[in-house]
């Protein structure tokens, strides 16, 4: 969690150097809109709050501290270079790419973004296109209908023209099938990777087992 909060504080508060884990953890999750000169006071008056409540100054900060190092498998959260799990293909007659970073792993999280294939840079939906699911080709029975994807903030109800430049992206998860439709342009088909992770061993059965054949050429 001490990453996340630390970039947020990079990229929004880039005049600003925490004096605690206090200030760390929360600047990196209430948002300040005064004028520079101003936040340190901001902190201090809500610090003070915070010291009533906890009863001193080294409980207020230990327990940030704690709050900061613990682990947070967190989705949709922009990769930085050199994390594990990034994935960039560049579009066919395109300058732009389709990137692919992964997110919770327990609930199969991967998210997608557009950046700029010479920089890396993302960008929110630089051309027109439609982002669809498709179902499962291997699937025998009750596959998913087709979806057409909206940006992950939209869910939240962020309006697409409010989405913070380069902070768009859509939610996908291990082994979905997508197409990328464009106007005048081929469509584009991938597959979500999928992580591989121990199965965990099937629970006794009491009963008699009957096998029959898995697959039929």
């Amino acid at each position: 969690m001490r990453e996340v909060a630390e970039k947020k504080i990079r990229k929004h508060y880039p005049y600003f150097t925490p004096r605690n884990d206090w200030e760390v953890l929360y600047l990196g999750n209430a948002p300040y809109s005064g004028p520079e000169a101003g936040l340190y006071e901001w902190l201090d008056k809500r610090l003070t709050h915070h010291i009533r409540l906890l009863g001193s100054y080294e409980a207020v900060v230990g327990s940030a501290t704690k709050d900061l190092d613990e682990l947070l498998d967190f989705t949709g959260f922009k990769p930085s270079p050199g994390d594990p799990e990034v994935f960039a293909r560049p579009l066919p007659g395109s300058e732009y790419s389709i990137r692919l970073f992964s997110g919770n792993a327990e609930s199969k999280d991967y998210c997608l973004d557009f950046v700029l294939t010479s920089t890396g840079e993302p960008v929110n939906s630089p051309f027109k296109f439609d982002l669809l699911c498709l179902p499962d080709p291997n699937a025998p029975i009750g596959t998913m209908p087709i979806i057409s994807m909206r940006p992950l903030e939209c869910a939240f109800g962020i309006p697409q023209h409010e989405i913070e430049p380069g902070a768009e992206k859509f939610l996908l998860h291990d082994g979905q099938y997508c197409l990328l439709r464009r106007p005048g342009h081929r469509d584009v088909r991938f597959t979500v990777p999928i992580r591989r992770r121990p199965k965990p061993e099937a629970p006794p059965v009491d009963a008699d087992i009957l096998e029959f054949p898995q697959y039929i050429d």
